[in-house]
């Protein structure tokens, strides 16, 4: 369906026939041929969740740029077609997602790469309370790559508001809450004494395997936890 495909459409007679409708692609190559001298750019995201080689077909050469305006007969309509040269595809990967394991090596040979790391720097200045927004993301990714790898950090928008840091320590809690500490704990597996040496254990009771909620869910004292364990350089204690 993303060059072309069977589609249902009404007929006159109120059924439903089978008709050959181009997809996205096809149709924006088609746009780009018109115009040689402007760049066309389709932007695709989180490509790897995709099964790449499938949704390209027989298109997955043309894409080269060596192979650009190479003729193909597409293998449905057999209608010739070419991927023309002013076409840039920028596509995203989230590298902490399984599936980026089973991305298609032949597709990977056809793109040049560019790694996008958490940016502390954007947070610079920033602070909930006394505790600075950069290095809490650097020390706390600091402490999730020691134990899950460099891949499982989590990024700079978690703490972002309209493009400039987070100034509210109820939304900072919030998002701590809602969407940072499920990461985490996703991340352990449960584990919560993997999850007490990443956040404290003035956050985490890993003895009873429960997170401290008195702390958790009151924004001050968990504002405070947080300064308090990632402002240490002491390491904590490691899961068995």
């Amino acid at each position: 369906d993303f060059v072309e495909g069977f589609r249902p459409v009404k007929s006159p007679t109120g059924g439903l026939n089978l008709d050959m409708v181009d997809g996205s692609f096809k149709i924006f190559c088609t746009g780009a041929a018109k115009d040689p001298d402007r760049p066309y750019l389709m932007l695709i995201d989180e490509i790897n969740r995709a099964h790449v080689a499938k949704v390209f077909g027989e298109l997955i050469t043309t894409i080269e740029l060596d192979k650009r305006e190479q003729p193909v007969a597409l293998a449905q309509s057999k209608v010739e077609f070419r991927t023309p040269r002013n076409v840039y595809i920028v596509a995203t990967m989230n590298t902490a997602d399984r599936s980026i394991k089973l991305f298609d090596s032949a597709f990977r040979r056809r793109f040049a790469f560019i790694e996008m790391m958490p940016d502390s720097e954007l947070l610079v200045g920033g602070k909930i309370g006394e505790l600075p927004l950069d290095l809490f993301l650097e020390k706390l990714n600091a402490r999730i790559a020691r134990r899950e790898g460099r891949e499982k950090q989590i990024g700079h928008s978690y703490l972002l508001q309209g493009g400039q840091p987070i100034d509210e320590k109820g939304e900072f809690a919030r998002r701590f809450r809602h969407e940072i500490l499920p990461l985490l704990k996703e991340y352990c597996y449960d584990d919560y004494l993997a999850l007490s040496g990443i956040i404290g254990p003035e956050l985490v009771d890993s003895d009873n395997q429960v997170l401290n909620d008195e702390v958790v869910d009151d924004d001050d004292r968990l504002v405070a936890a947080l300064l308090k364990t990632l402002g240490s350089d002491q390491q904590a204690p490691e899961a068995q």
